[in-house]
């Protein structure tokens, strides 16, 4: 198995070419292979977010290839006026002597209709995908075909995404349609009109809040639960996991945790 024969499929036919496309239209962070390294391939570790304690492990399971829903950061929080960051330059130097090839899937592995963060987290609590996108098309709406009570919801986010979940109540005790938006989909005046209100949400779910967001959401009528921006982005890169694994059966897939509560 080579590098080319692994991507190909995953961008032809796992995520797709109008996916991938659409993706450099909007994201600004890595959406495809960043670094080829060795061309061979019998391992591939997946995880949230690319840094150097998970290339390490990575390294030590024996992977050539790393997936990732954040890529390696290149961006401006990593380089300043054309300067690496210490953490940048160790995580580049990691990289190279050990002949990685990595890659990130950001706004691919929450938008994707099939195994996309948003849409898993939609399945695993038991909603209906509705395949209505949701946050400018970065999320999914869903709804439960019986209404569920607000607090047997927050139990199963805790329980889906295993640990405590922060919840704003709205003016429900009972919720129908979710609006699922992983990692920093923070509600402001626009998408609590555009997002929230007109496209009638009970609850609107994604990884973090703002200071503001409590009396946002309880003004305008809406429950919040903010449940960790690592935490509702494992879903989308464990089922790209699977489905590599599922094409080339030969290729140990494994997906690698680096815990973050934040």
């Amino acid at each position: 198995m080579n590098v080319k024969t692994l991507f190909n499929t995953i961008h032809n036919d796992i995520i797709g070419p109008d996916l991938l496309a659409k993706a450099e239209l909007v994201d600004h962070n890595a959406n495809g292979i960043q670094i080829m390294g060795d061309n061979k391939i019998t391992k591939v570790a997946l995880g949230v977010s690319c840094n150097l304690e998970f290339l390490q492990k990575a390294v030590n399971w024996g992977a050539q290839v790393c997936i990732f829903h954040h890529g390696l950061g290149l961006g401006d929080h990593y380089i300043y006026n054309s300067k690496l960051l210490s953490s940048t330059q160790q995580e580049l130097k990691f990289i190279f002597d050990h002949e990685l090839t990595i890659a990130g899937y950001h706004y691919c592995l929450d938008a994707h209709n099939e195994i996309g963060n948003n849409i898993q987290i939609i399945k695993k609590l038991g909603a209906v995908d509705t395949y209505e996108p949701y946050f400018e098309n970065w999320g999914w709406i869903g709804e439960f075909e019986v209404e569920k009570p607000l607090v047997d919801l927050a139990k199963d986010c805790s329980k889906l995404f295993k640990h405590d979940v922060f919840m704003v109540k709205g003016n429900k005790e009972r919720i129908k349609r979710i609006g699922v938006c992983s990692g920093g989909a923070m509600p402001y005046a626009k998408d609590i009109w555009q997002e929230i209100i007109v496209k009638n949400i009970d609850a609107h779910i994604t990884g973090v809040i703002t200071e503001s967001g409590p009396a946002l959401a309880r003004e305008n009528g809406f429950a919040y639960f903010a449940a960790g921006h690592y935490a509702t982005e494992v879903l989308g890169v464990k089922a790209l996991g699977e489905e590599i694994k599922k094409v080339f059966p030969e290729i140990e897939t494994n997906f690698i945790e680096i815990w973050n509560e934040w």
